[in-house]
């Protein structure tokens, strides 16, 4: 196994939780010295950026800190791919997120073995453990392992030569939902997405309060708005539409109490439901701050 990985991790304000992140890198068992790690900092007013400095003077994996003064996740996470070198894969790790000390290997042996695969996320496991909240969020991973439509960001690989095919990521995205837009434009140019089974995840401190999780879908939501106008898709304001939403609801419960086989799962329409408001709230928000209304790209 010789391909050269850079793994990403943007943050801000991250200072109580990224060494998770450091820790969980650190431990990888892929030969460190093919490993390049590119910390961006964006525009933390914490100790992240200074603490993400002493990991970088520490660790024996070659490691660059960056600041993108606020510029928002899109562009940071270009930033990543612009620093990645002659890097076969760029894998991007979240401040929290907890990977298996195979993760690395397993998502490079998988992205070796799909030629035709651009990028292909991990399994959470969450969904199998912690809070009924905790397992909601993660139950968005229970589908099927090739030909998706998205991927989240977090713990994903990507093959350099499909970024570099579509001029990666969007840098006028300056919140959420930079996965959903990196991700339709993977399949526009013909790449498959995958999820890979045998490499597993988990977040450390996953959402376990509502008003958390009406926070993180109000955000998704604003993100949405942006998507909205810049691909003119109907299908994403249509989704807000009141028989889908119960469907979404139903379908969410329905699969993840096959998988867990939980009946108390059953609750995640509930949670789907809320989750729903939060980001229509979220949506109508930033079409009044004019977010995706110019600048898209």
């Amino acid at each position: 196994m010789n391909k050269k990985v850079t793994v990403g991790l943007c943050v801000k304000n991250g200072e109580k939780v990224v060494k998770i992140a450091f820790n969980s890198l650190s431990s990888q068992d892929y030969p460190h010295e093919l490993l390049k790690i590119v910390i961006v900092d964006d525009g933390s007013t914490d100790n992240t950026f200074s603490i993400a400095q002493k990991f970088a003077k520490e660790t024996d994996i070659q490691t660059i800190v960056i600041a993108s003064n606020g510029r928002g996740l899109g562009a940071s996470r270009q930033l990543v791919v612009d620093n990645a070198g002659d890097s076969d894969y760029v894998l991007f790790e979240d401040d929290d997120l907890v990977l298996a000390d195979n993760f690395i290997s397993s998502q490079v042996k998988f992205m070796d073995n799909n030629p035709k695969v651009g990028a292909t996320e991990g399994i959470t496991l969450s969904v199998l453990k912690g809070t009924l909240l905790g397992r909601f969020v993660g139950a968005r991973y229970i589908r099927n392992s090739s030909n998706l439509t998205i991927i989240g960001t977090g713990g994903a690989i990507f093959r350099s030569e499909a970024l570099k095919s579509i001029g990666g990521f969007d840098v006028h995205i300056k919140g959420a939902m930079e996965d959903v837009d990196i991700s339709r434009r993977l399949i526009k140019s013909g790449w498959t997405l995958a999820a890979n089974r045998s490499a597993r995840l988990h977040a450390k401190y996953p959402l376990s309060t509502l008003t958390a999780l009406w926070r993180k879908n109000r955000w998704y939501g604003y993100g949405n708005h942006f998507q909205f106008h810049k691909y003119h898709d109907n299908s994403l304001i249509v989704i807000y539409f009141p028989p889908l939403v119960l469907w979404g609801a139903f379908k969410t419960s329905y699969m993840a109490c096959r998988f867990t086989n939980r009946k108390s799962d059953f609750f995640f329409a509930v949670l789907y439901s809320f989750g729903m408001m939060a980001n229509y709230a979220g949506f109508i928000r930033a079409h009044f701050d004019n977010y995706g209304h110019v600048n898209v790209s």
